[in-house]
């Protein structure tokens, strides 16, 4: 294991500089002058790619414990949560109790001891020369205080890692991983300094002796590791199908009793699951938040209504849909006693409570009046409703699953269980596994199908490499024309090429070219895939195709995508990964393989021969048990979420919005790139909510004027007909006057901001006082 840590932790290609330092200080502890000036430059490029390096190694080779997170590559803190809540749900469906415990370790980064990481670095089995990095790293430490233009003297620093640094958060998760080896390791969770113990039983005093138990062997390994546990930040929660007749305490330097909730990890937790207190926490946030951003604007004044809809989207929309991963149970669920039967989830009050932040939201957007419909608000703002939200945030929970890595504890949680082996002499009801529940992890799962995973790949680099794209297209397609007439008669060139159909078919084409001239050429279709796989799977192909021709001496794979090139020759993406790496390998045996990007549509034969190729293949039958890949999977999450707001808009859209049939968009509308008083004329015009005659009657706003300067009511559509509008200003309504003012305030609202700026027709001829 030493060996292959070391070789596979820093002989990186590419990284002779690197490496050179890295050996001075791992071999002497210090560095020849000439190389101190390269390292103040590269200290901290230096200690990213070790973090990055230790990170892939700790979990490829099972240093950490799987449900250890923070400072590791696709684990965040939701996804441990969401591991949580998936095991206390399989003890509901068990009928059986939990307890959880969660601990602080006091002091973090700054109480970690050097001579005990070098040692459980050794113990671990990193290469000695990581060991002795790693003391260097914390040797020759100091601080000290600075107060305005006051500075104290610097004093030495026994102890602590570094917190600025990159490298710093994985030193310490491999500094504690002990304590997640003790017992009950499949109910103990951490994230950095905090670190969970989840006891399962059937009953409540059992699960609590139990963790009292585990708190006290953990307190004990820590006096003797020289870490200590802050008693006053650990908690305790006791769950259970219904509320808890009994709370037995947890014990830690006294009694420690649950409260309402807890909250762990940025969720609150409470005992039945029900999430109703962290609902209300975030809600609370994302609306001071909204009201804030409301206060900035009016119908007439502030911001310009996209920017603050950006604003939305990145300070509210996140706080008010924080955890969704981990909690949000979808609209049914299925029942505890019967599985296989669904009823209402139950968060009807708390999907009303997110509401009315989104509507504040909405209204912060948008310069309206507050009786304008909400589902207006929602098609102009281009933000959906809530549960639309919370469904696109499951959809792409879900297309996330299926990218994680296997020894992902979200990934452990969801796989597929396997046939059990049948033998005749057993009944067969007592052979068949029972199914397992439906919990909400599993429910999200299954909302995609089931496609390949990716490995979890180290980040490699290549800093010798050319770029891929230097000049403009039409600069890089002349430049390519004269590369081809220079380059010997003898070198190969594979064109390749991807193409999906309007029935998202895909398929790939490759041509090889020598001289010129036509050698062979080939096509194929793929499964449920898009361009990128195509792209892939198309120069994988050609690369093969070329290496069983005789002879070839240098070998040319050329594509007209970006992504797909950077990817052939670094870091392989998620999706199709197993073609990016078996095009790598084959690259690697042949050792005369380059890649090079060309701009496509530019009239190079050899492009345009392969686009034809992957155009027909994407009317070839597709392949039998294909799976989708990523690509697909992650299109398809947003595209569902694009066809149900669609859905919910042709459902609920008002009546006065039905002639104008306007489409909505989960994208930034582009009305909201107008000043916000024309768009609140465009959008009274739309709702009919706004200086009106029959408005102000419907509301008994005695004071209103209801008549424009020419004498006539106002009306929506006044603006059209109105007879202070000089002739050269007014629009021709033609076929139909009704169809041409419906489109003008609708689809093709450009002609009535036209029509509103040049007459300047809510300045002087019609203004609301």
């Amino acid at each position: 294991m030493q060996y292959n840590l070391a070789t596979q932790l820093f002989c990186v290609s590419g990284f002779v500089h690197y490496r050179s330092i890295c050996a001075s200080i791992f071999t002497h502890g210090h560095l020849p002058y000439t190389t101190w000036a390269s390292l103040k430059l590269t200290r901290p490029g230096l200690e990213r790619l070790i973090a990055h390096r230790l990170a892939w190694a700790s979990i490829h080779y099972g240093v950490l414990h799987p449900q250890q997170a923070g400072a590791l590559s696709k684990r965040s803190a939701v996804d441990l949560v969401a591991a949580l809540v998936h095991d206390i749900e399989e003890a509901f469906a068990r009928g059986l109790v939990a307890t959880l415990v969660t601990m602080d370790i006091q002091g973090a980064f700054d109480t970690v001891l050097r001579n005990r990481l070098i040692l459980r670095l050794r113990q671990q089995g990193w290469p000695e020369h990581l060991a002795r990095w790693a003391g260097s790293f914390m040797s020759d430490r100091s601080a000290c205080v600075r107060y305005q233009d006051i500075t104290t003297t610097s004093s030495p620093l026994q102890c602590g890692l570094p917190q600025g640094s990159p490298v710093s958060p994985i030193l310490f998760l491999l500094y504690t991983e002990p304590i997640y080896r003790l017992g009950n390791p499949k109910g103990r969770f951490g994230y950095a300094d905090d670190t969970g113990i989840l006891c399962v039983g059937n009953s409540l005093e059992m699960t609590a002796n139990r963790a009292s138990r585990y708190v006290s062997e953990l307190v004990t390994w820590g006096a003797a590791n020289g870490i200590s546990f802050d008693p006053a930040k650990t908690e305790v929660m006791h769950f259970c199908r219904t509320k808890p007749k009994v709370s037995p305490p947890v014990f830690h330097e006294g009694e420690r009793r649950p409260e309402k909730a807890m909250r762990w990890l940025g969720i609150w937790l409470d005992s039945t699951l029900t999430f109703k207190t962290h609902v209300e926490k975030w809600t609370a946030r994302a609306q001071a938040v909204a009201h804030h951003l409301r206060g900035l604007a009016n119908t007439k004044h502030g911001p310009l209504p996209s920017a603050m809809r950006r604003a939305v989207r990145a300070c509210v929309e996140p706080v008010l849909l924080h955890g969704v991963e981990a909690w949000y149970p979808g609209l049914t669920s299925p029942r505890w006693t019967q599985p296989t039967k669904e009823g209402p989830s139950g968060i009807q009050e708390l999907l009303r409570k997110m509401n009315k932040s989104l509507h504040n939201s909405m209204r912060a957007v948008l310069p309206v009046w507050r009786t304008t419909p909400i589902a207006a608000l929602h098609r102009e703002s281009g933000i959906p409703p809530i549960v639309q939200l919370l469904e696109s945030r499951r959809m792409s929970f879900a297309a996330r699953l299926k990218r994680l890595d296997e020894a992902h504890p979200l990934a452990k949680r969801t796989l597929q269980p396997k046939p059990p082996t049948i033998h005749r002499s057993i009944k067969l009801k007592y052979q068949i596994p029972r199914e397992a529940f439906r919990t909400r992890l599993r429910r999200s799962d299954q909302l995609l199908p089931r496609s390949k995973r990716p490995l979890l790949l180290p980040r490699r680099f290549d800093e010798h490499a050319t770029p891929l794209q230097t000049a403009s297209k039409d600069e890089s397609a002349e430049e390519f024309r004269e590369w081809l007439r220079s380059i010997p008669s003898e070198t190969l060139i594979v064109y390749s090429d991807g193409s999906l159909s309007t029935e998202k078919a895909a398929g790939y084409g490759y041509v090889i070219h020598r001289n010129g001239l036509t050698l062979t050429s080939g096509n194929g279709r793929l499964g449920p895939a898009e361009v990128f796989d195509a792209e892939a799977k198309g120069a994988l192909e050609g690369l093969r195709a070329a290496l069983n021709l005789t002879g070839p001496r240098h070998i040319f794979v050329c594509l007209d995508n970006l992504g797909v090139a950077s990817c052939l020759r670094g870091m392989p993406a998620d999706s199709s990964q197993e073609v990016f790496l078996e095009f790598q390998a084959l690259a690697m045996t042949r050792g005369a393989v380059e890649i090079r990007w060309i701009p496509g549509h530019t009239n190079i034969a050899g492009n345009e021969q392969a686009d034809a190729l992957a155009k027909a293949a994407t009317s070839l039958p597709e392949p039998a048990d294909a799976l989708p890949t990523l690509a697909h999977l992650r299109r398809t999450a947003r595209q569902q979420s694009r066809d149900a707001f669609e859905a919910w808009w042709d459902a609920s859209a008002p009546d006065q919005y039905k002639p104008l049939h306007l489409k909505p968009t989960t994208s930034c509308p582009p009305e909201l790139e107008l000043p916000r008083p024309l768009l609140h004329h465009l959008l009274a015009a739309r709702s009919r909510h706004g200086d009106f005659a029959d408005y102000h009657e419907r509301f008994n706003h005695d004071d209103a004027r209801l008549s424009c300067s020419c004498g006539r009511r106002k009306e929506p559509s006044h603006l059209f007909y109105c007879r202070k509008i000089l002739p050269r200003h007014r629009m021709r309504l033609a076929p139909s006057p009704t169809a041409a003012v419906n489109r003008a305030i609708g689809r093709d609202f450009d002609k009535f901001v036209k029509l509103a700026k040049a007459s300047s027709f809510f300045e002087w001829a019609c203004p609301r006082h």
